[in-house]
């Protein structure tokens, strides 16, 4: 029987700025995209605080920094995350808003789509 086999994902890759990469020790990090399933898991994991929502997204979507694999399931990405400049946490959250988000003007054709219908 063959093992199964890894799912790939696409990593997008982000140079971090030399002022901020001076400052973190970092100078690339890779992110990917959510799956539903994972964002449900962060969720769960914030119990209802949105502050801590937005760094478990964070952490779920950061999968390595400097070529180095970054995980939930070995503490890297919280030792990573805890110990992180501030500016480049900030970095992170953009990127991560910025993977996940439609472009603006897709938002706003979604948003004049609208038709109302009586069910």
């Amino acid at each position: 029987m063959e093992a199964p086999q890894k799912k790939t994902r696409a990593v997008n890759l982000f140079d971090i700025p030399p002022s901020v990469a001076e400052a973190s020790g970092i100078k690339e990090v890779g992110m990917v995209t959510l799956t539903a399933e994972e964002e449900l898991l962060c969720f769960k994991r914030a119990k209802s605080d949105n502050a801590k929502l937005a760094s478990e997204l964070c952490k779920t979507a950061l999968v390595e920094a400097d070529g180095k694999t970054l995980a939930q399931a070995d503490g890297t990405v919280d030792t990573f995350w805890k110990d992180c400049d501030p500016k480049l946490r900030q970095l992170i959250l953009t990127a991560y808003a910025e993977l996940h988000a439609a472009p603006e003007e897709d938002q706003q054709a979604f948003l004049k789509s609208r038709r109302t219908r009586v069910a």
